[in-house]
């Protein structure tokens, strides 16, 4: 039984840590260039969804035998590959009909993931490792309705701060996973080894 846990850690938590330092190399990469049209934000989140819809979908294969709720973890993955692909495909739509396109894709991608991720963290059964997907979880779907919020209250203000809120997201998102990460990889030494 410990080998598999030790296993499943081992192979896991450098995805972990890639998904998190995409997410603040994005975010940061938002704020160094505010100027960027949203085509340019478009493209950026599209290729940041697929890498982390990518990873999301080989973690939840890896831990497909460990984890039985492995299946949600592999609706993020596919979710976020969706909306990479969206925001791709679409990036030359213009003006506040293009920008509110992202916005809302982003909307339902934050939503989404967010359920994905807490029903995922909820089966871990490593103790700080599944607070921290948790609360990973809840702090994307939270994103996701304020982001809702906003965009139905003042359509023309959430745009003109797109590029911020989703750079602050981006980071925040990143940093936890890649504290989730290291915290996985420290416990790869604290499971014991069968003999």
């Amino acid at each position: 039984m410990t080998d598999s846990v030790r296993s499943v850690v081992t192979g896991v938590w450098w995805l972990v840590l890639i998904r998190g330092v995409l997410g603040v190399v994005f975010g940061l990469l938002a704020i160094v260039f505010p100027g960027a049209a949203l085509v340019g934000l478009a493209i950026v989140f599209g290729a940041y969804a697929l890498l982390d819809g990518m990873t999301a979908i080989l973690t939840s294969v890896q831990v497909r035998h460990s984890d039985p709720r492995w299946g949600w973890l592999l609706f993020q993955g596919i979710i976020s590959l969706i909306a990479g692909l969206a925001a791709l495909i679409f990036p030359g739509l213009a003006g506040t009909i293009g920008g509110l396109v992202i916005l809302w894709t982003i909307v339902i991608y934050s939503a989404m993931h967010g359920i994905g991720g807490i029903i995922s963290a909820a089966g871990a059964g490593l103790g700080s490792a599944k607070t921290w997907g948790v609360i990973s979880g809840i702090v994307t779907l939270l994103f996701g309705v304020l982001l809702a919020v906003l965009v139905i209250v003042t359509p023309q203000a959430t745009l003109a701060g797109l590029v911020f809120v989703v750079a602050g997201y981006a980071i925040i998102f990143g940093v936890m996973l890649i504290v989730l990460a290291v915290q996985l990889r420290r416990g790869i030494g604290s499971i014991p080894k069968e003999s």
